[in-house]
């Protein structure tokens, strides 16, 4: 119960500091982005492939949420001088990386689902034009897959990018960054084992499962069926429970290894490294 408490207390501290004036404006300015740009690009008339532009735009706003709240889980602390304090207290550390991840899952995942929401509502009646196989998909049933995947996303790149925090300090986000290109963009689309170990591309076969397909060309080309099924075809045709296994696995595994981590390793605080 010392853990739990300590945890939450963590939590505690830290969502006070996200509900600062200087945070809530970019948490506020995030959310109402991808549902701006949806409006104006639906008055243009240039809003073809909605299902798409809603997935990319509300995934980049939980990437950056990411990113802004989960890499700086050390950094922060050695910055801020409160590190010596932290480790003298009885599981200081773990609580600092459980809750800095708890609190970092929870904002991005609520930041990306409001802005997820919006743009539901701004398209209206619009149609999505998802591929599943020539059924027509309840926008209900859309706004549940993505908010699942959203959960799912907020959820294991947290713990990605709190292990990137506590293995390196000074540029963790940059890394995170180049690792997100990497392996989550370049690998995903490497029809290969290797893509495997993209959690993107374990998140766009529980799309094709949940709900079909959300590519941009949806709608506009006759044969774009055959083109899911050879994408079944080459990327494979597992269960949804086998993609949840492996997004749970690795967030499972990167906060084992990140807790081993951050209770072995030895930091330097700014004041070592000026002497």
């Amino acid at each position: 119960m010392g853990l739990v408490n300590s945890i939450f207390a963590t939590v505690q501290f830290e969502i006070l500091r996200v509900l600062t004036l200087r945070r809530l404006s970019v948490a506020v300015i995030m959310a109402l982005f991808p549902p701006t740009m949806i409006f104006w690009l639906q008055a243009g008339g240039a809003l073809a492939s909605p299902g798409f532009i809603i997935t990319l735009f509300c995934g980049m706003v939980c990437l950056l949420s990411l990113l802004l709240w989960s890499t700086s889980n050390v950094y922060a602390e050695l910055e801020g001088k409160s590190w010596a304090f932290i480790t003298s207290r009885p599981y200081g550390r773990w609580s600092i990386l459980f809750g800095k991840f708890l609190v970092a899952f929870l904002v991005s995942f609520i930041i990306s689902w409001i802005a997820l929401s919006l743009c539901m509502l701004v398209t209206g009646d619009l149609d999505f034009n998802i591929l599943n196989d020539g059924k027509e998909v309840p926008k209900m049933q859309v706004w549940l897959a993505l908010s699942g995947l959203l959960f799912l996303a907020s959820m294991v790149y947290a713990a990605i990018f709190s292990l990137l925090g506590v293995l390196i300090q000074r540029r963790a986000m940059a890394i995170a960054v180049v690792f997100f290109t990497v392996v989550e963009v370049v690998f995903a689309v490497i029809p290969a084992v290797v893509g495997k170990f993209a959690m993107s591309f374990h998140m766009f076969c529980l799309l094709t499962h949940w709900v079909g397909w959300v590519p941009p060309s949806a709608g506009q080309d006759e044969d774009a069926n055959e083109i899911l099924q050879d994408f079944l075809n080459v990327y494979g045709r597992q269960d949804a429970w086998v993609h949840l296994a492996v997004i749970f696995a690795m967030t499972l595994l990167s906060l084992s290894l990140a807790a081993y981590v951050i209770c072995k390793r030895e930091y330097i605080t700014l004041e070592d490294s000026q002497v």
